[in-house]
């Protein structure tokens, strides 16, 4: 009896050890537009950023009509893009997405972050994203004081 639940404890295990892993990176795919039109250039950098760091990179590109493309996202701006969980193991990147942390999109050609963010989970998702006003340069120069101390 023993001997049969210990084989039996051992095929589970085999079996299991074939078993895909489960991924722990979030990966968001959706539409990318600007003012409800896709945005130009189609191919642009795509940036994930989760608590500040920069966790997944990827390129926009335009959807051509075909199987498995929904007929709402053809000849539309897309993005697909995998954002790196927390951690020092290869595909994972440390102080990248916890389940829960905020993912925010940007794209650094256009100099705009998405308007609508994402949860860290692991797995994947549909975000269609709006990209926000874009950010202003901000030039300073070199300042002395007149003040004596240096």
């Amino acid at each position: 009896m023993l001997a049969s639940l210990c084989l039996g404890l051992a095929g589970f295990s085999a079996v299991r050890a074939l078993d895909p892993p489960q991924p722990d990176f979030f990966w968001p795919y959706g539409r990318v537009q600007l003012d409800g039109a896709n945005i130009a250039p189609a191919a642009q950098r795509v940036i994930g950023i989760v608590n500040g760091r920069a966790c997944g990179e990827a390129e926009t590109f335009l959807v051509q009509e075909g199987p498995g493309v929904p007929p709402a996202d053809a000849g539309k701006t897309v993005y697909v893009v995998d954002v790196l969980a927390d951690g020092p193991n290869a595909g994972q990147r440390p102080g990248c997405g916890h389940p829960g942390d905020t993912v925010t999109l940007y794209l650094p050609d256009a100099h705009r972050f998405a308007v609508q963010q994402a949860a860290f989970v692991p797995g994947s998702g549909r975000l269609d994203v709006d990209l926000g006003p874009e950010l202003s340069y901000r030039l300073q120069g070199p300042m002395l004081a007149a003040d004596g101390v240096n």
